[in-house]
């Protein structure tokens, strides 16, 4: 791929979209980043189809199915932590997609606040009542990778 082609990829990426799926699969992203930094019960039933399985930055945080997905988000949605969705690219593959979400998280600790830039990999199914996660991979990028 030329570095012209490859721009053009990028750019086309930020566009806004226009396609309803994409709209639907951003909605739930805003929505699902939002709860998690409501502090408030509920953020589980973004995570509820039985296929879910999340991969999360820290090792040990690797669940496969509804109930310890359910546990997982209400355990992160318990931290008190602000997540941000800070540019989001979707791609939409009927009934599939999947999404690239460069972001951060405040965390706040001994009175002060830490922003940890945070990525996600979201993969998504859609059936009879819309746009479900199927998987959630996050990663903590480091300015040195060990590998």
């Amino acid at each position: 791929m030329s570095s012209a082609t490859a721009e053009a990829s990028y750019d086309h990426a930020m566009d806004e979209p226009d396609d309803q799926d994409e709209i639907a699969i951003r909605a739930l992203i805003a929505e699902t980043y939002a709860a998690m930094s409501s502090g408030r019960p509920g953020t589980a039933r973004y995570f509820a189809h039985p296929d879910i399985a999340i991969a999360g930055s820290g090792l040990g945080e690797l669940v496969r199915g509804p109930a310890s997905a359910a546990r997982m988000a209400d355990g992160v949605t318990n931290l008190g932590y602000l997540w941000t969705p800070d540019e989001i690219s979707v791609w939409v593959r009927a009934p599939f997609a999947w999404a690239q979400i460069l972001g951060h998280v405040t965390v706040g600790r001994d009175g002060t606040e830490e922003v940890v830039p945070y990525w996600t990999t979201g993969d998504f199914g859609r059936d009879a009542d819309g746009w479900t996660w199927r998987y959630w991979g996050g990663s903590e990028p480091q300015a040195e990778p060990r590998v």
